[in-house]
């Protein structure tokens, strides 16, 4: 198909119809039965997203400086949690972000200075084909399925150029150390509705010559744990059954628990991307974003520009936590206000990235095909060399996130 060359069609129909892509998410396991399906529903769309060469140079940039701005983040923190008091106020703020993000995790203090081998980075477009972050999701392990999920949904478009994608995580993993050994996914019970996902990638690496296992926490609970591989992540979201997290975090802490993901939850923490903004090269990539209370009053002039912002809570999923002034003046105002009002910041405030609605072709319920627009949110996952793989979802509104009229769709590239 030569429109996949063509770099001003940025989203592309490739023919398929909606049967074909039921198929598909019935074999995989998505939409294994009712219940998946109903739980796990989307708009299908026969479309893929391309991009450009010029965008694949940027995300490719994009990529490599936050990797390097998180690790930069990361070694300040360790570094200041080793000394005896902080040197400067911004030391001290940026320690209490991360304590109070850790999750009964580790803290900086306890000097885990590597950082994941990839991490998740949300982006999005704006008119004239930018790419911006307005999210660093460091510590969240749960897109890698959706990830493999698209891939393979077009694996059979020979012609399509794309990102390494599982075949470049499994190469990832094998280079961390994971290789003769099992590779275990944890599921905690607070993330139940991602296990359809987990299994997903388990299978597609488990297809790549990767002994990967599915475990949940609760089954841990009573047992002596003694896991003969790796961990991909101990996940920071074990409250349920706080005993098996103590019992694998005292493994890692030993030495005896191997871990491919670093367990440093508190560098997915909204609050530092103020500072990740500050580091070399970042302020191409991230838009104005400042911290909001009584000290930091950077939302002034933001305030007074006449763009559009957004308020985001330190810690939040999803859109919880979320405001936008177009969108909810009344209750963004309120709780700027609020935010404004105290001492300790706990919210953020960024410059909207200007976004128009793109065309995508759709299938309705009929399996007819329909032109609707979205609002378009791509998940990058980044390396220290670049780009593993994007993802994109899209809503018919800003708020994108996954849910019943979202749409899904995998990345290819011109």
């Amino acid at each position: 198909m030569d429109t996949l060359s063509a770099v001003s069609a940025q989203v592309v129909d490739l023919g398929f119809d909606r049967a074909h892509l039921e198929f598909y998410l019935a074999r995989c396991g998505y939409w294994g039965d009712a219940s998946r399906r109903k739980r796990h529903d989307y708009v299908l769309s026969p479309s893929v997203y391309v991009l450009s060469a010029q965008q694949e140079a940027q995300v490719e940039r994009l990529a490599k400086a936050t990797y390097a701005a998180v690790r930069t983040l990361n070694q300040k923190l360790c570094a200041s949690a080793r000394k005896p008091y902080p040197s400067s106020h911004e030391e001290a703020l940026l320690l209490r972000f991360a304590n109070s993000a850790s999750r009964g995790l580790l803290r900086p203090h306890d000097g885990e200075a590597d950082i994941p081998p990839v991490f998740k980075v949300d982006l999005v477009q704006d008119a004239l084909g930018r790419f911006f972050i307005v999210e660093a999701d460091v510590y969240n392990p749960r897109g890698y399925g959706y990830a493999a999920m698209l891939e393979e949904s077009i694996s059979k478009v020979s012609y399509a150029r794309r990102f390494p994608g599982i075949e470049g995580l499994r190469q990832l993993l094998y280079s961390s150390g994971v290789r003769d050994q099992p590779l275990y996914v944890l599921v905690s019970e607070y993330e139940r509705y991602y296990e359809t996902m987990f299994g997903i990638l388990c299978e597609a690496l488990s297809r790549r010559g990767m002994d990967a296992r599915l475990i949940r926490d609760r089954d841990l609970v009573g047992r002596s744990i003694d896991l003969d591989g790796s961990l991909f992540a101990l996940p920071d979201t074990l409250d349920k059954f706080p005993e098996v997290r103590g019992a694998l975090l005292g493994q890692y802490r030993r030495g005896a628990l191997r871990t491919v993901y670093p367990v440093v939850s508190y560098l997915g923490s909204k609050a530092f991307l103020p500072f990740l903004r500050e580091q070399d090269g970042m302020d191409e990539f991230i838009p104005p974003t400042t911290l909001v209370s009584k000290k930091h009053n950077g939302w002034i002039p933001m305030c007074g520009s006449g763009r559009p912002l957004v308020l985001k809570a330190h810690v939040s999923a999803g859109m919880k936590g979320v405001l936008f002034s177009d969108l909810d003046p009344q209750a963004f105002d309120d709780r700027l206000a609020q935010a404004r009002s105290v001492r300790d910041p706990s919210w953020i405030l960024q410059e909207q990235v200007p976004q128009v609605a793109t065309p995508v072709v759709v299938f309705d319920e009929q399996g007819n095909r329909r032109i609707d627009d979205y609002y378009l949110r791509l998940v990058a996952f980044v390396t220290a060399d670049g780009v593993l793989d994007i993802e994109v979802t899209g809503r018919p509104d800003r708020k994108v996130h996954g849910a019943p009229d979202c749409i899904q769709l995998p990345v290819v590239l011109s």
